[in-house]
């Protein structure tokens, strides 16, 4: 059986398709509206949410499964990447084999999820499950759509759980950053194409929320649209050649949306001054005033190049690349940082550079060759229209990775995963998928997923109990410490966060740091190097290690040269500073006759 027959009638293939439903509905809608954000860890429940969704798509699936089928391309790769991550935890010893480990999970479970998604395929046919995702998409960014209007007129205070606009007609949704608005509300666009061309939806319903939707991303003044679109736009003509005169439809459509998207890029911030004296920038706009070098992102892309060369087969492990780049201090043009210096680039914004300086050309090549098989047949000859769109989605994070890292989060990467995964069903895995599931693998696994689900309600829970500890002002300093840090020990995926918690709590005019403080402010500082952990100088200080505090606080100065004056202020009750004051004095002094800025070094 073809994969048009199962696509078009029904067979033994065909179930109920509640839960597919039910599991797009979560997975593309809640953690993208979810305003649920609290902690040091600000998306925990957002991205744990999407696992739990996730574990509980692929529970109910392998319940209700009636065949047994292959590993997917996609389910592989992803278990090879997360088997790496935990032999490099190991072998390099990270400050936070903890932090691979968590990731690890991750791709297990959108394993699961690649899995489940082949096997909706089987069941239902592929345009059945991308028109299903379709649907979710299209409702989610209409919702996301109604937020954006609100945060723009500023009439958001009264609607409990929606996020509140930065002001000045500044528009983010619930998403809390205009570029991944974008990147959300591109999907629907391309969702919405779909369903016009499946004709799912009417004529008079199709324009008026193309027009909305693309007109609200107009509003948004991301640059990132802009790119993408662009992209989209060319792979028309591949397409074209590849799928022939059938895709012409399908190929128009996508066409005059991409249309619409640059039209209302360029139109509506002179339309909105002209006629209703509102003043907003479109993407258009910031990127005539884009400089690419004055963002950072050309020296951090620089220090990703120079960390891999370093390092080139495995790369520094899993996170390194925060303390990384900030450990590299020579490169700047004039010994300090000059762009964005008072926060840590946890990323070089690039989703190549970074595979390479974290992974090296091992974990980079698993990752593309990886990915190249799972998305190949998406790219058959032929017409298809399911699988045209789905890679115009994918070409959309692709596009946005090579800029920043939304496939750093976890909702964003799931519906990536969905994307890749939903690939049309070659002869030999129709004749394969034949073959009847097992009742005992299906319960096997299906206990496995539950377990799975159990662990992440159980983080959840422990998280939520970290919230309180760290908020409690009422409890004893030694008392809240001393919980924390049992929490440290149960948490295990938790620790970086809970260390940074404790760092938070440490008081650097004391004149002798406390010795809870010291692991924490040691291993962060190694892991991700923010500002706030500069009092591991201090600690190396008291440890006697002289030379190593040091090269630590030269690092702090160039890498944070505007804070120095607050550094100095903060440590001055330290006898071990004496040392180190005169050096972050110098530093202070030398980056002031390179700015413009008037600071008190003294």
């Amino acid at each position: 059986m073809n994969q048009s027959q199962i696509d078009s009638c029904p067979n033994i293939y065909r179930s109920s398709t509640l839960i597919w439903w039910l599991g797009m509905l979560t997975l593309c809608i809640v953690p993208f509206m979810s305003s649920w954000r609290v902690g040091t860890l600000s998306s925990f429940y957002l991205e744990a949410g999407t696992l739990f969704f996730a574990l509980c798509l692929a529970g109910l699936t392998v319940l209700t499964r009636k065949t047994r089928f292959s590993l997917p391309a996609t389910s592989i790769g992803l278990l090879l990447l997360a088997a790496l991550l935990v032999l490099q935890a190991r072998l390099m010893h990270l400050p936070y084999a903890s932090q691979s480990d968590l990731t690890a999970l991750v791709f297990v479970v959108l394993a699961m999820l690649a899995w489940a998604a082949r096997d909706w395929v089987i069941r239902i046919g592929q345009t059945q499950a991308v028109t299903i995702l379709a649907m979710a998409l299209v409702l989610g960014v209409l919702l996301q759509s109604l937020v954006c209007v609100m945060q723009f007129t500023g009439v958001t205070g009264w609607i409990p759980g929606v996020l509140r606009g930065p002001g000045n007609h500044y528009i983010y949704g619930q998403l809390a950053q205009r570029n991944h608005l974008g990147h959300y509300l591109m999907w629907g666009v391309l969702a919405l194409c779909f369903l016009w061309q499946q004709r799912r939806l009417p004529n008079w319903l199709v324009w008026p929320l193309l027009i909305w939707f693309t007109g609200v991303m107009g509003l948004i003044g991301s640059r990132t649209i802009i790119v993408y679109v662009l992209v989209i736009g060319l792979s028309l003509f591949f397409w074209r050649w590849r799928a022939g005169a059938a895709a012409n439809r399908l190929l128009l459509m996508l066409a005059t949306a991409i249309g619409l998207v640059l039209l209302f890029q360029l139109i509506l911030s002179p339309l909105f001054e002209m006629l209703l004296h509102i003043n907003f920038q479109s993407g258009t706009a910031r990127l005539e005033q884009g400089g690419f070098a004055q963002s950072g992102r050309q020296m951090e892309w620089h220090k990703a190049w120079l960390i891999f060369k370093s390092a080139p087969w495995f790369g520094y492990g899993w996170g390194s690349y925060a303390y990384q780049g900030f450990a590299i201090a020579d490169i700047y043009p004039n010994g300090f940082r000059q762009y964005e210096n008072t926060v840590l680039f946890t990323h070089c914004h690039n989703l190549v550079l970074q595979l390479l300086a974290e992974t090296g050309i091992i974990g980079f090549l698993i990752a593309t060759i990886g990915f190249i098989w799972a998305i190949w047949p998406h790219l058959h000859k032929g017409f298809n229209p399911a699988s045209i769109v789905l890679v115009s989605m994918i070409l959309v994070s692709l596009c946005h990775s090579m800029l920043e890292y939304p496939l750093w989060y976890s909702y964003f990467l799931a519906v990536f995963i969905l994307l890749i995964a939903l690939t049309p069903l070659s002869q030999a895995q129709q004749t394969q998928s034949a073959r009847p599931a097992s009742a005992q693998a299906n319960q096997f696994w299906a206990v496995l997923a539950l377990l799975f689900m159990t662990l992440m309600l159980w983080q959840m829970l422990s998280y939520q109990r970290f919230l309180k500890v760290r908020a409690n002002r009422d409890l004893p300093q030694v008392e809240q410490i001393s919980r924390m840090q049992d929490l440290r020990k149960r948490m295990y995926f938790m620790r970086y966060y809970i260390d940074m918690a404790i760092i938070e709590k440490l008081n650097v005019t004391d004149s002798f740091l406390p010795m809870w403080g010291k692991q924490a402010a040691l291993l962060s500082g190694r892991y991700r190097p923010y500002s706030n952990t500069f009092m591991r100088g201090l600690y190396l200080q008291q440890e006697h290690q002289n030379e190593a505090a040091q090269q630590w606080f030269s690092q702090v100065s160039h890498y944070y040269p505007r804070l120095v004056p607050n550094f100095i202020s903060r440590i001055r009750q330290q006898p071990q500073a004496v040392a180190v004051i005169p050096q972050l004095q110098q530093d202070c002094l030398k980056y002031q006759q390179q700015s413009t800025q008037k600071m008190n070094c003294l």
